[in-house]
């Protein structure tokens, strides 16, 4: 009989649950999962916080909890409901039984789950064999690549395709195992296969949060929009500084309010395509720069002036303009980062173009550009082709960067410094921020200058 190995750990969680709805990395302990390599059923742990208690029959998930309730339940400091709470609980959270005790209103288990410890009434925890049937769709595998430049095969093989490289140390979600090879879910548009001789794996479950870090969560999400009005803000100073010089009109080109409000952008606006794939053929005719000279990023575009809903821009193709200042380029950058940085956390939708109940990948990107005036086009491939093409190696923040599978374009990214992305990646993570080597990267372009 092989097992599984879970702890409690302490370490940053990669997700953390408000509302019922992924929003932002949650600082606390984790459940973490180590698995035997050929081992595909999920019914047997061992447990790992102060004690060790090996799980080998559906009568001993007793000590597992899973959450079942509609939107979130108190944890108390005693088991009574006059008690202070000192956590919350959201649905198909997990955590260990410490104990079960007579309470108000029948029985009541004592839970560790993160840094939460407390008290909940029974009857919102499944157990035993339930607790074992929902265990498996509650936690989340993920995959750390431990060698470098690792392959991505189409098949559960070493003679199939290889559909891309995985960086050393990234992170991936694991959706089976097949003849040795792990399943990975890389992004919303790749899955493939790995060897698991070259992979770590772990198991991480919702967990209760406590009042401070609901605090803290809430104090990140302040911050954030804080970060993207300063910015905004930064951005309309350098503006009228430009207007004043003669180079630029202040007026921003914005496609609802001009007032900076981080969320407005965020509704459905016209022309939406929806259910629009990605997946497009990806061909070398693509014109990388339609109104520069070739790829070099150091090439200015040529200064074309055009008048655009009665806002005189310089070469409205990319943003402020190849006559912009570097002041006017830079602010952009950072104010467009401060912003996209706002949605982290807010869910995937196949052909969402709406920053709130949804994005794809370029839905995601066509709305934060275009709050700044910028039209991208509506899938990757025509921002691929829409954008001034650059080097690689040579992006900044606020440029993009595109991903493929064989010769197809698939997956679009806005780059935003220390190297990494920001991006609506699957359904399972929403829009996230991940290293812009998580998969090879095939092209990156400029909107911005």
């Amino acid at each position: 009989m092989r097992s599984r190995k879970i702890m409690l750990a302490a370490g940053v969680c990669l997700f953390g649950l408000t509302g019922g709805r992924f929003l932002m990395p949650q600082p606390g302990p984790q459940y973490i999962t180590s698995f035997s390599q050929n081992t595909q059923k999920k019914s047997f742990w061992e447990i790992s916080q102060t004690y060790h208690e090996t799980v080998s029959s559906p009568e001993q998930y007793q000590n597992i909890a899973i959450c079942q309730a509609a939107g979130h339940v108190n944890v108390r400091q005693q088991p009574s409901t006059a008690s202070p709470v000192v956590g919350k609980m959201q649905h198909h959270s997990a955590a260990t039984i410490v104990a079960s005790v007579n309470g108000e209103g029948g029985t009541w288990y004592q839970i560790q789950s993160g840094t939460v410890n407390g008290y909940v009434k029974a009857s919102y925890f499944l157990t035993g064999a339930q607790a074992e049937a929902v265990a498996g769709q509650v936690g989340i595998c993920y995959a750390t690549i431990n060698t470098a430049a690792l392959r991505l095969r189409a098949e559960p093989n070493l003679n199939s395709q290889t559909l891309t490289t995985l960086r050393q140390g990234a992170e991936y979600i694991m959706l089976g195992e097949e003849n040795h090879f792990a399943k990975l879910a890389v992004d919303e548009t790749l899955t493939g296969y790995v060897s698991m001789d070259y992979i770590k794996t772990r198991m991480v479950f919702p967990q209760a949060i406590s009042l401070a870090e609901e605090a803290a969560q809430q104090a990140e999400v302040a911050r954030r929009k804080q970060e993207a009005e300063t910015a905004l803000q930064k951005l309309e100073e350098v503006k009228m500084v430009e207007a004043k010089n003669d180079v630029i009109d202040i007026s921003p080109v914005q496609p609802h309010s001009s007032t900076a409000a981080p969320f407005i952008s965020a509704q459905v606006a016209p022309g939406k395509q929806s259910g629009q794939k990605d997946a497009e053929p990806f061909q070398g005719t693509i014109a990388a720069n339609p109104l520069g000279r070739g790829d070099n990023p150091q090439v200015e575009a040529p200064g074309t002036n055009a008048t655009l809903a009665g806002v005189t821009i310089v070469n409205p193709a990319y943003g402020p303009g190849g006559n912009a200042s570097k002041e006017l380029v830079s602010a952009t950058r950072t104010a467009l980062v401060a912003y996209a940085k706002q949605f982290l956390g807010y869910p995937y939708v196949y052909g969402g173009d709406n920053l709130i109940s949804g994005t794809d990948c370029s839905g995601f990107v066509m709305r934060i550009f275009e709050h700044f005036g910028i039209n991208t086009g509506r899938n990757s491939r025509e921002q691929a082709g829409n954008g001034r093409q650059i080097a690689i190696e040579a992006v900044q923040p606020g440029d993009l960067l595109f991903y493929a599978s064989g010769d197809t374009i698939n997956h679009v990214a806005i780059y935003i410094g220390g190297g990494q992305v920001i991006h609506s990646a699957s359904e399972r993570t929403g829009i996230i921020i991940s290293p812009a080597d998580y998969r090879t990267a095939c092209r990156a372009v400029s909107f911005l200058d």
